[in-house]
């Protein structure tokens, strides 16, 4: 159902406004939560009390759960004493599964209503640009609390689980609530923010004061964009080999060699190979954190978005391959789950600065449209990801499966980074990144008349030269440049014919009347 997520909520994000979307998005998640949380009352049996006298003894029917309410009742595997008299409640087993078909139900609507993140991605690229550094700051800080969340939140419902099982539901019920009542009350449509208040210190008038808007880009939609199909398949690589190393990593721990096997003794071995798991994350969750926030606009501001990814997925993807043939102990995997984690905490921020950017100018009405592609291909990657790696390790122990699977896994990851190195390639080179160079003004006179962009046009100026000077080319002009006196000749033809402008815009525009008036056959000097 998150893939169905994908396919509604951005639309609706792009028609009604953000604002509308999480507000339904959240709404929708409360009520799924409280669904899940009291499915534990739809799952029990019809309670059957019954009196026992003195001395009596009573038979309990196999799956009887009883409980004693009043006197001394003695309870045994299947039979109950009274010693001096009592009451008991019993539960029989009714097969009774109205529970766990309530809790999938929640599970569905959770995944219904859960596809914002490729809403808030469009929203922030909305309000942040052109202001890329700002842009990069807070795609930073999402990814943070998103990964706050999943290293704080899972301690916190363990203890709050303390106290009934349904308990984290209800608190994760109510923080739903609390985070409606927020986005109702604070949350503004990027529209509301496009309008500045600019306060007269003078007058102590307030104005409104309107940014400067740009010509809306006109290009392909998100469906027909191929930058946005390749970033779509690098994400399916991406998280192929995430979910292989939530799927592998315990089925690695229960090899031999890391002695977390009790002989005989089934559950005792998976609570320790739990407890080792759990162990393992924390290296890999405090990493990635840290590595996600801090360490990547640290790295980043020196050597760039793009090298950083690229030592971040080189990082990643050693360690992946090093899981299955340099690991027999738990302290490889310690030592190797934290690399893992600075890996990705170098390589995943480092895709969302470029992919928003481009989003952001090239979709800018259907900006969370064209953000759900990528992470609907991660969606993929989710679901395909454990079923080829399951098949590839297989049922039996053999360690060499395992190791390819591991190996396979780095692969996948590498693969999955260098599409979108690719991918932040193409972005670079298209006409709507050439747009940032230009103001407002200059932008609409390219597009009123009809201009080339500015590198094609000078590249086709030079093939037309090159044309013009060559014989046998359809240009020819006869000039034949073998000898020096014509070649200078040429070069002072060329020299006077494109003046020299000067670069102030007034100065500019005066200069280039002067050029049209003396039809461009003299320099034109300050």
């Amino acid at each position: 159902m998150a893939i169905v997520s994908l396919l509604w909520m951005p639309k609706l994000a792009d028609k009604q406004g953000t604002k509308l979307c999480v507000l339904i998005s959240v709404l929708g998640t409360a009520v799924a939560y409280g669904v899940q949380g009291n499915a534990y009352l739809l799952s029990g049996c019809a309670k059957e009390t019954y009196t026992l006298a003195a001395n009596e003894t009573m038979t309990l029917w196999t799956g009887h759960e009883c409980q004693v309410l009043t006197g001394n009742v003695t309870l045994a595997d299947a039979s109950a004493t009274a010693q001096s008299g009592g009451t008991l409640e019993c539960t029989p087993s009714c097969g009774n599964k109205n529970g766990v078909y309530f809790m999938i139900f929640g599970q569905i609507l959770a995944g219904f209503f859960g596809g914002t993140q490729p809403v808030l991605r469009g929203y922030i690229a909305k309000i942040s640009l052109p202001n890329m550094q700002l842009l990069k700051l807070r795609s930073t800080m999402l990814f943070a609390s998103m990964q706050a969340g999943n290293f704080a939140l899972a301690p916190i419902a363990g203890v709050i689980s303390q106290f009934g099982l349904f308990w984290p539901w209800y608190a994760a019920t109510g923080t739903a609530v609390l985070v409606l009542l927020f986005v109702l009350l604070f949350f503004k449509n990027p529209q509301a923010l496009q309008a500045l208040a600019v306060v007269d210190a003078e007058k102590g008038e307030e104005k409104e004061k309107e940014k400067e808007k740009e010509p809306p880009y006109e290009g392909v939609s998100p469906v027909k964009d191929h930058i946005l199909w390749l970033m779509w398949c690098g994400y399916i690589c991406i998280f192929m080999c995430i979910s292989a190393l939530i799927l592998l990593l315990p089925l690695l721990l229960e090899y031999d060699s890391f002695g977390l096997l009790v002989p005989g003794d089934v559950e005792r071995s998976r609570e320790r190979i739990a407890s080792a798991t759990s162990m393992v994350m924390i290296p890999h969750g405090v990493t990635n954190l840290v590595c996600s926030t801090v360490g990547f606009l640290i790295v980043s501001s020196y050597i760039g978005d793009r090298n950083t990814m690229r030592i971040g997925v080189t990082i990643t993807s050693v360690c992946m391959a090093l899981y299955g043939f340099a690991s027999t102990q738990v302290w490889h995997m310690l030592l190797l789950h934290g690399f893992t984690g600075v890996g990705l905490g170098l390589t995943v921020p480092a895709i969302t600065p470029t992919l928003q950017r481009y989003v952001g100018m090239a979709h800018s009405s259907k900006a969370a449209q064209a953000s759900a592609m990528p992470i609907f291909g991660g969606q993929i990657g989710q679901v395909i990801g454990p079923l080829i790696f399951g098949q590839i390790v297989g049922d039996s122990r053999d360690r060499l499966r395992m190791n390819l699977a591991w190996l396979i896994a780095a692969v996948c990851m590498l693969t999955g980074v260098l599409l979108l190195d690719f991918s932040m390639v193409m972005v670079n080179r298209h006409p709507v990144m050439k747009r940032v160079n230009l103001t407002s003004e200059q932008l609409k006179i390219m597009l009123s008349t009809d201009a080339k962009d500015q590198d094609d046009f000078v590249e086709e100026m030079c093939q037309k030269l090159r044309g013009m000077l060559t014989p046998g080319h359809a240009d020819y002009r006869g000039v034949r440049v073998f000898s020096g006196v014509a070649q200078r000749f040429l070069v002072r033809l060329l020299d006077r014919s494109i003046p020299k402008l000067r670069e102030d815009p007034e100065e500019h525009i005066e200069d280039a009347g002067i050029v049209a008036m003396l039809g461009g056959l003299h320099r034109v000097t300050a």
